[in-house]
């Protein structure tokens, strides 16, 4: 593979000339920018592009950084931003580079610091997380802009869907049908943190019982640490050796939660939905496949990516300046398990 230092020999320039050439620097004459063009040419050199970002500034790059790529709906969110990176890519080169914290404390932040020392890229996308203060004032000193999924930021661009009106029309479904003992499974602290959706879900479930006059009982909430059928499953299995009177279950940790529980329900002998009623979160694709089918609620997925990716793609451009702040609706879907 051709290097710098072939092209410089090959056009009779320094090393300096032809990274000026490289990164669009206006400061070679026109006869010699067209031989280091030609050099670059006869022996199809490509840049390094992280060298060039370190010299002009430009990665030319977006990062994603969530804290696991496992997850039905980061791997929906994922999806959506990695089209729209290949689509723009076809004609400006742009790259994208997904991290993944696994959960683990204060690696998101060791993640940002390189990115930003390497200028690894121009924005950042972060699902469900976000930067730290000090993190966030080092981005907007270096002029990398990020865009939250999930949740909000002062200084930041963001999408979200209105999550506690989500579990407030979950909740609020399974009352007007006449549960009166919801339990709720939400997720957990991951790495000192939870997602800011989860904490929406919980509040639109204890606003709904609170708008019927239902005390929330601690004893009928618990959580998992990931979306995982099996810890669905166990934490339902647990829940229902101690509260045998539970006539429904709002799983705001999502839809792979509600099929472990729908599956612990129906383990324990019980009947869904005639004697317990499930409703999960997010509308994945197997929701509408699984038996019996998981009434849900949908988040507009695709919307959510797709206009991530082009705010990030817009503050790259540095014709998106000011913070934009996007919030989608919600949808209850019903089907049979509820």
């Amino acid at each position: 593979m051709a290097t710098i230092k072939d092209v410089a020999k090959i056009a009779g320039v320094s090393y300096n000339t032809v990274s000026f050439v490289v990164n669009g620097v206006d400061k070679v004459a026109p006869e010699t920018k067209e031989r280091v063009l030609k050099a670059i040419a006869e022996l199809n050199y490509r840049p390094n592009k992280a060298a060039r970002a370190l010299v002009g500034g430009k990665a030319d790059s977006i990062a994603f950084i969530s804290t696991r790529f496992t997850s039905i709906f980061g791997m929906n969110i994922l999806r959506e931003i990695e089209d729209g990176v290949h689509l723009a890519g076809l004609s400006s080169n742009l790259d994208l580079i997904p991290y993944s914290t696994r959960g683990e404390d204060g690696f998101k932040e060791q993640i940002i610091d390189s990115i930003i020392y390497n200028r690894k890229a121009d924005a950042i996308i972060m699902l469900g997380i976000k930067p730290g203060r000090e993190s966030m004032l080092k981005l907007k000193e270096e002029g990398i802009s990020v865009v939250i999924i999930d949740g909000t930021m002062a200084g930041g661009h963001s999408v979200k869907c209105d999550n506690e009106k989500g579990a407030y029309m979950a909740a609020n479904y399974l009352l007007n049908a006449g549960r009166k003992n919801i339990a709720y499974l939400g997720m957990s602290k991951t790495g000192g943190e939870i997602w800011p959706s989860i904490i929406e879900r919980e509040q639109g479930y204890k606003k709904a019982l609170f708008a019927k006059s239902i005390a929330v009982k601690e004893r009928f909430m618990a959580t998992v640490n990931n979306n995982y059928i099996n810890e669905g499953s166990a934490i339902m299995q647990t829940l229902l050796k101690s509260n045998r009177d539970i006539d429904a279950v709002f799983c705001g940790a999502g839809d792979s939660t509600a099929i472990g529980a729908v599956k612990a329900i129906k383990e324990a002998g019980f009947r869904v939905p005639q004697d317990i009623a499930v409703v999960g979160y997010d509308d994945i694709p197997v929701a509408s496949a699984f038996t019996p089918s998981l009434t849900t609620v949908r988040q507009p997925v695709e919307k959510m990516g797709n206009e991530a990716f082009l705010m990030a793609l817009e503050a790259m451009q540095g014709t998106l300046k000011a913070p934009k702040n996007l919030v989608f609706e919600p949808e209850l879907i019903v089907r049979e398990s509820a």
